[in-house]
């Protein structure tokens, strides 16, 4: 700082005289000697008193809350009791809540991912097509007229016997290694089956495990099977014949067994780099499966080796030549 007052002075009345200085006046002025360091920016710990401070935006917020309370009280309290202005004032809060709900429900139904319960709605996702589904029960209705009103074999079959068909998720295997699992189940009763697998040492045993509880637990609890028989009935023990020629003693016909089992193929879920000799190489795509389970009660079992015995019964004795007229026959040897 310079030490010339009348100096200074003079350069002063300068700067406020004018908004720019002359040249010879701009030497005499006051300077600041300004240095730059780069420093690293650290954050350094606060102090108990500083980290409390209302500088973060919840702070204010709660500040700026704070202090609307207290104007709402100390207006509140200015009157005592109720005012000539109380019905009005709930009138238009009503209102407003009514409106707040119409719009809430003009957003659900508007939405595509919100459950609308608006009867068009209702409509469209229970009969998407209605016309097909007329001409579905005008056919039914004419099949019920041409039959007379009788059943067919198959239709009495599936209003007297249950059944469960059951999908796994994708399993990361390949079918060669699952169909062995598959093929070792059917024919099985459910607990059996649960067993080869709690044993198996194959690595997919523990899905198709998990897989017949899931199907047992779902035929039980929504298709009622394998709930066994009613109170003071005792059900004879009988031997029958599986279609693949094992015999087997059936006590409980309610009993859930395997009847199908098959795996299906699924999504690729990548690919790898196979390397081959002399420098060659090939694509391995890692595939997926999925097993799919049919479950039936013995009471099925039974009605087929029933049937089977009938037709074996009804078959006539085998003839060792039977008489039938001799046709395309050659005067001559054919040789």
């Amino acid at each position: 700082m310079s030490l010339h007052l009348p100096a200074r002075q003079a350069a002063n009345a300068a700067r406020a005289s004018i908004a720019k200085p002359s040249i010879h006046l701009q030497y005499l002025l006051a300077r600041t000697q300004r240095r730059n360091a780069w420093l690293p920016r650290i954050n350094w710990p606060r102090k108990k008193s500083e980290a409390g401070a209302s500088d973060s935006p919840l702070a204010k917020m709660l500040t700026k809350r704070e202090k609307e309370m207290k104007l709402t009280e100390r207006l509140g309290s200015r009157t005592q009791g109720e005012t000539i202005f109380d019905e009005e004032l709930k009138a238009a809060e009503d209102k407003q809540t009514k409106e707040a709900d119409i719009q809430q429900a003009k957003q659900a139904a508007a939405s595509p991912m919100g459950w609308s319960g608006m009867k068009e709605h209702m409509e469209r996702g229970l009969d998407p097509d209605p016309r097909w589904r007329v001409r579905y029960q005008r056919k039914k209705v004419m099949q019920m007229v041409r039959a007379g009103g009788k059943l067919s074999a198959e239709e009495r079959i599936k209003l007297s016997e249950k059944e469960l068909t059951s999908k796994s998720e994708i399993l990361p295997t390949s079918t060669k290694k699952l169909v062995h699992l598959s093929h070792q189940i059917v024919g099985k009763t459910v607990e059996d089956a649960i067993t080869q697998m709690r044993f198996s040492k194959k690595r997919m045993a523990r899905e198709v495990k998990y897989q017949l509880e899931e199907a047992r637990d779902t035929a039980i609890a929504e298709r009622g099977m394998g709930l066994g028989v009613q109170s003071g009935e005792t059900p004879a023990k009988r031997k029958i014949q599986t279609k693949d020629g094992r015999t087997i003693e059936v006590q409980d016909p309610t009993r859930l067994y395997v009847d199908q089992s098959w795996v299906a193929k699924g999504p690729y879920r990548g690919t790898r780099i196979q390397y081959h000799a002399r420098g060659r190489m090939s694509v391995m795509w890692r595939p997926t499966t999925s097993i799919h389970l049919v479950l039936k009660e013995e009471k099925t079992r039974i009605r087929q080796h029933d049937d089977r015995v009938a037709k074996e019964a009804k078959k006539a004795p085998w003839v060792h030549l039977p008489n039938r007229p001799v046709t395309a026959q050659r005067q001559y040897y054919s040789w």
